[in-house]
């Protein structure tokens, strides 16, 4: 459990308060809110948003989500940046 909370801060997560398992939380562009829930030794991921829900049992792996969601937004942004300008705007 704790190697997944040390992951989560390094990625920019922090805690939210008075939740009985430990909830992680951090708000991405054009994500919403990232909610991990860590249970025993395993973390729930939900982004409402997207409608993701995802579980997982290695921090290595939960690293790698979160990261490709993240250069997910980022590509996608960078699109919308790119027809806008494009377009004349």
């Amino acid at each position: 459990m704790m190697m997944f909370s040390r992951m989560l801060r390094r990625q920019g997560f922090y805690r939210v308060k008075n939740q009985e398992e430990p909830v992680y939380m951090k708000h991405g562009v054009g994500l919403g809110g990232i909610y991990v829930r860590i249970c025993e030794k395993k973390a729930l991921v939900q982004v409402r948003d997207l409608g993701i829900e995802e579980e997982f049992t290695k921090v290595k792996k939960l690293e790698n989500f979160i990261n490709n969601l993240d250069d997910q937004a980022y590509r996608e942004k960078c699109f919308i940046v790119h027809q806008m300008r494009g377009s004349g705007s």
